[in-house]
């Protein structure tokens, strides 16, 4: 969706427990950044894990570490803003560990 619209032309984009389909999000972050206008917001949510990188779960879905994240956010040209503890989702009743990052187009 983001390849097909212009540059600069977003002030906000948001993605919500959809990069657990994804492993490498440096192209998602790329393309977030090129839509946004300077000063742009962008939001989303991920699976975490405490280690480094990236990793699948025994839920075939992907955890991304906060420390990998940010270092894409700011190749991309992104300073974080925010970053909080959330869960999106429970698994077996029990809450899966995530995060909600906030980051601004530099």
């Amino acid at each position: 969706f983001l390849a097909s619209r212009p540059d600069g032309c977003a002030d906000l984009v948001l993605a919500a427990d959809v990069f657990v389909y994804l492993g490498e999000l440096a192209p998602a972050f790329a393309q977030s950044a090129r839509v946004l206008s300077r000063g742009g917001l962008f939001a989303f949510t991920v699976q975490s894990h405490e280690g480094e990188g990236v990793v699948v779960g025994a839920d075939r879905r992907f955890a991304h570490a906060e420390t990998w994240l940010r270092l894409r956010l700011e190749a991309a040209g992104f300073t974080v803003l925010a970053t909080e503890a959330v869960s999106t989702r429970q698994e077996r009743g029990v809450a899966v560990p995530g995060l909600l990052m906030v980051a601004e187009k530099r």
